[in-house]
C-alpha cells in the first residue's frame, strides 16, 4: 500500500510538471480560487452576522426603551412596592393591632425620614430663604440671647436638681463627680487659654438630655428596653450557624457561645456599610453634634460613627480627609473610639449577660460627651479645613456585592474574637487572685467575704462602656496609622492623652447615669420593715403593684415577680385594709 501510494504522488508531481504547473498562469488560476472561497467566507459571516442582528432587534429594542423611560419603569416598580406593602400593613394591622405595634412605629418612621428627605429635596431652598431674616436677625442679636440662654438653662439645672435630689440626695456625689473631671481636665488641658465652652457645655447637655430620655422617661425607656430586646433576639440567630459548627459543644462551651456573636454582628455591619445605611444614620446624628457644638464635620462624623461601630473602623468614614486633619481633629477622633463600646465588641458584651438597653444607650450618651472633653482636654488651636458638611464624602467599604461584604466582616473579626478570648482569661484569673487575696487579708481582721464585687451594675455598666485600656493603644497606633501613614508621628504623641481622655468620659457618662438613675423600688422589703398606714413612704405604690400581679380564681395567687415572695398574701390581706380595690372583694 505505501509503495502504491508514493507511486501516486510522483505521478502527479510528474503530470503537474508536464502539464506546465510552474507556470505562472496557474499560479494565478490558484490565488484567483483563493480569492473567490475567501470571499464566500465573508459572504456568509455577513449573513450569519445579519441573522443574528435580526433576532436581537426586540431584545435591542428592548433595551433601548428602558433606558428611555428608566424613571418613569422606577416609579412604577417603587409604587407597585408601595401598594404591596400599604396591603401588608392594613392586613397585619388589622388581623392584631397589638402585635403590629412595633411595624406601625417603624412604618411611621420611615415615612417621616422620606417626607423629610423630599422635603429637602425639592423645598430645601426656598425653605432657608424664607427663614434667612430670622436667622439674620439671631445672629445680629446673638450676644444677649445667648446669656439669657445659658441663665435659663442654668437656672433649670439647679431647680431640678433641688428638687429631684431632696429625696435622694446621694445623687449630689455623681453631680459633684461631674464637675470634679470637668476641673481636673480643664488642669490638664493642653492649651487652657484656648478652650471653646461652647463645645464642651453643648456636649453636656446633649449628654443629659439623652440621659434624661432614656433613664426618667417612660417613653424613652420604652423605647431602649424595646431596642435592647430586638438586639438580643437578633443576635440569638447566631445560634443556627454556632450549633451546626460546633455541635453538641456549643451548649456546654461559653466560647462557643458568646464569640461567635462577635463574627456574625460583624457581618451584619459590613453589609449595612455595604448598603449605605449605616453612612446615612451617622451623617445625620453628626449634622445635630456639629450645628449644636460647633465642631468640624470631620472629626463630628468619626465620634458619631463611633456609637454604631468600633475604634478603627469609624475612621475608615473620613480616611481621605484625616491627612489633612488638625492635631485636635485627630485627638477628638481616637477618644471617641476610646469612649464608646460598638459594633462586634457591643455583641460580645451582650452574649455575657449585659444588658443591652444600658449598653446601647450608654453609647448613644459618651459620642457628644466625647467631643466635648476631648476639646477641653486638647482644644483646637489651628485653622480646621473642614468647617463644612458639604467639604467632604462619607467613604465606606471597598467591598464590591453583598456576598463580599458578609464574608469580609467575618473574616475581620477573627482577630478580635481571639483578642477577646485571651482577655477573658487573664483578667478572670486576675480577679480570682484578687479576690482570694483581699478575702485572706480581710480574714485577718474577721471579714473574709471581702470581695472585688461591683455594687451598682446599672452605673457600672456605663462607667465600664468604653475601650480606653493600654491593650487598645497598640489597635488605635496600629490601625490609625496603617490608614494614615504621614499622621504617625501625630498619632502616637496624642495617643495616650486621648486613652486618658476617653477612661474621664466613661465614668463622665457613670456620673450622669448616677444622677438621673432611679433604683427600683424594693416592695418586699418596703413591706417586711414599715407599719401599714397610708402615710408610711411607698406604701401605696407598693400595694398597687401587689394588686396588679394579683389573680383571683376562687383562690388569690400571684404572678411575675410575686409568685415567689413568701408571704405575698399576708402584705395582700394588709394592702386590702387599706385600699379597697376591686380585688380585694
Amino acid at each position: 500500500m505505501k509503495s502504491d501510494k508514493e507511486d501516486l504522488q510522483l505521478t502527479t508531481i510528474s503530470c503537474g510538471k508536464e502539464q506546465g504547473m510552474d507556470n505562472p498562469a496557474f499560479v494565478k488560476e490558484d490565488k484567483l480560487t483563493d480569492d473567490l472561497s475567501e470571499s464566500d467566507k465573508e459572504e456568509s459571516e455577513k449573513e450569519s452576522k445579519s441573522c443574528i442582528s435580526k433576532a436581537c432587534i426586540p431584545i435591542t429594542a428592548t433595551e433601548t426603551f428602558c433606558k428611555t423611560h428608566s424613571k418613569i419603569i422606577k416609579y412604577i416598580a417603587l409604587g407597585i412596592l408601595a401598594a404591596g406593602y400599604l396591603a401588608y400593613f392594613i392586613a397585619a394591622v388589622y388581623l392584631d393591632f397589638q402585635r403590629a405595634i412595633a411595624l406601625v412605629v417603624l412604618t411611621c418612621l420611615g415615612v417621616f425620614i422620606i417626607v423629610c428627605e423630599l422635603v429637602n429635596k425639592y423645598k430645601g431652598d426656598s425653605i432657608r430663604r424664607f427663614f434667612k431674616p430670622a436667622q439674620r436677625c439671631f445672629k445680629s442679636n446673638i450676644r444677649w440671647l445667648k446669656w439669657v440662654f445659658i441663665v435659663i438653662v442654668v437656672g433649670l439645672l439647679v431647680a431640678w436638681l433641688a428638687i429631684d435630689t431632696r429625696k435622694r440626695p446621694e445623687q449630689l456625689i455623681s453631680f459633684a463627680g461631674v464637675c470634679l473631671f470637668i476641673i481636673a481636665i480643664f488642669l490638664f488641658s493642653a492649651h487652657r487659654t484656648a478652650v471653646s465652652w461652647r463645645t464642651v457645655f453643648w456636649g453636656l447637655g446633649l449628654q443629659f438630655a439623652i440621659g434624661l430620655f432614656v433613664i426618667r422617661t417612660e417613653p424613652g425607656l420604652i423605647a431602649f428596653e424595646w431596642l435592647g430586646k430586638q438586639v438580643q433576639i437578633f443576635l440569638d440567630y447566631t445560634k443556627a450557624g454556632s450549633s451546626f459548627v460546633f455541635g453538641d459543644l456549643y451548649e456546654n462551651i461559653f466560647a462557643f457561645q458568646a464569640l461567635p456573636i462577635v463574627v456574625f454582628f460583624s457581618s451584619v455591619m459590613s453589609v449595612l456599610y455595604y448598603l449605605g445605611v449605616m453612612q446615612w444614620v451617622i451623617t445625620k446624628i453628626s449634622w445635630v453634634m456639629q450645628v449644636t457644638m460647633g465642631t468640624s464635620s470631620t472629626e463630628t462624623l468619626s465620634v458619631a460613627g463611633n456609637i454604631f461601630v468600633g475604634q478603627t473602623e469609624a475612621p475608615l468614614l473620613i480616611r481621605p480627609y484625616l491627612k489633612d486633619m488638625t492635631d485636635s481633629e485627630i485627638h477628638a477622633v481616637m477618644t471617641g473610639g476610646f469612649a464608646t463600646i460598638a459594633g462586634s465588641v457591643m455583641g460580645a458584651f451582650i452574649s455575657f449577660g449585659i444588658d443591652a438597653s444600658s449598653l446601647i444607650s450608654a453609647s448613644v450618651m459618651a459620642a457628644p460627651c466625647a467631643l466635648a472633653i476631648s476639646k477641653l482636654s486638647y482644644p483646637e488651636t489651628e485653622k480646621s479645613k473642614f468647617t463644612s458638611k458639604s467639604q467632604i464624602k462619607v467613604d465606606g467599604g471597598g467591598e464590591q456585592n453583598v456576598l463580599e461584604a458578609v464574608s469580609g466582616g467575618a473574616s475581620s473579626s477573627i482577630g478580635l474574637v481571639a483578642n477577646i478570648a485571651a482577655n477573658l482569661i487573664a483578667f478572670l484569673a486576675i480577679l480570682a487572685f484578687i479576690n482570694a487575696t483581699l478575702g485572706w487579708m480581710g480574714g485577718m481582721v474577721g471579714y473574709p467575704n471581702v470581695t472585688f464585687e461591683v455594687r451598682s451594675e446599672t452605673i457600672c455598666t456605663y462607667a465600664l462602656c468604653g475601650f480606653a485600656n493600654f491593650s487598645s493603644l497598640g489597635i488605635v497606633i496600629g490601625g490609625l496609622s496603617s490608614i494614615c501613614p504621614p499622621k504617625k508621628s501625630v498619632i502616637s504623641s496624642l495617643v495616650l492623652r486621648a486613652l486618658f481622655t476617653g477612661t474621664c468620659v466613661s465614668l463622665i457618662n457613670a456620673c450622669v447615669a448616677g444622677i438621673l438613675f432611679v433604683p427600683p423600688l424594693d416592695c418586699v422589703d418596703v413591706f417586711q420593715n414599715a407599719v401599714f398606714n397610708t402615710t408610711t413612704p411607698n406604701i401605696e405604690t407598693c400595694c398597687y403593684d401587689l394588686f396588679q400581679s394579683t389573680i383571683y380564681n376562687g383562690t388569690v395567687s400571684f404572678e411575675g415577680s410575686w409568685s415567689g415572695v413568701k408571704n405575698a398574701t399576708i402584705y395582700f390581706a394588709n394592702c386590702c385594709g387599706l385600699f379597697q380595690e376591686s380585688i380585694c372583694m
